[in-house]
């Protein structure tokens, strides 16, 4: 059990993340404490995922993103998890640490997709399964957006997609030309999750109806 603290986001609370421009402003000792702060609430992050992956046998191995790209310090930390059956295809369910929330969401993974032989297309389909998935489903902090939308937007609330159909049809529209993304949030100064691993885990385990879909 891991509780998210205030410290975990409190590292992403800066403007620049290139370690180019942080030479600039910063002795080798404050760079030195700045990239052990980095390292150390990845490690967490790290073993949060490994711990929730010890609980989803039927999932290949997740993976976890380096805490940096070689270049910059990330200004997020994302994990992916795949069942077996779709290891080698593009959908997946992202984890993702930012300054502003924590969320885990069903995504179609675009990098490299060309490699791995998918479109979008068929993983869009499932929007026309979401209003019945939803049903009977507590769908608080859960949202709606497609992957031209900015990282720090406000997304669209299940429940409006769900109750407006004039916003459903709307939607649709927009993600079909791209693909979607649908997930649950906690939100920095909002949500307190006094455990990661539970709160992974639950959304995991709440997308997999959805999810598993694909493997037909």
């Amino acid at each position: 059990m891991t509780e998210l603290t205030e410290e975990m986001y409190e590292i992403f609370d800066r403007n620049e993340f290139s370690f180019k421009k942080l030479k600039e402003q910063y002795s080798e000792e404050e760079l030195a404490q700045i990239k052990t702060k980095f390292k150390d609430v990845w490690q967490t992050w790290k073993q949060v995922n490994l711990n929730v992956y010890q609980e989803l046998p039927q999932f290949a191995k997740v993976h976890v993103e380096s805490w940096t790209n070689g270049w910059n310090l990330r200004d997020h930390y994302w994990a992916s998890y795949r069942l077996s059956t779709l290891a080698d295809k593009s959908p997946c369910i992202g984890v993702m640490l930012d300054k502003k929330q924590l969320q885990v969401y069903l995504m179609f993974q675009h990098y490299k997709s060309e490699k791995r032989g998918d479109t979008p297309d068929q993983y869009n389909e499932l929007l026309t399964d979401i209003p019945t998935w939803a049903k009977d489903r507590s769908i608080k902090n859960w949202y709606l957006w497609d992957k031209n939308e900015m990282e720090f937007a406000d997304h669209l609330p299940l429940q409006d997609y769900l109750t407006n159909l004039e916003k459903q049809n709307s939607f649709s529209l927009e993600a079909r030309k791209t693909s979607f993304l649908l997930g649950k949030f906690a939100f920095r100064n909002q949500d307190q999750v006094p455990d990661m691993e539970k709160f992974i885990l639950d959304g995991i385990r709440q997308l997999l109806p959805l999810y598993e879909k694909l493997e037909n």
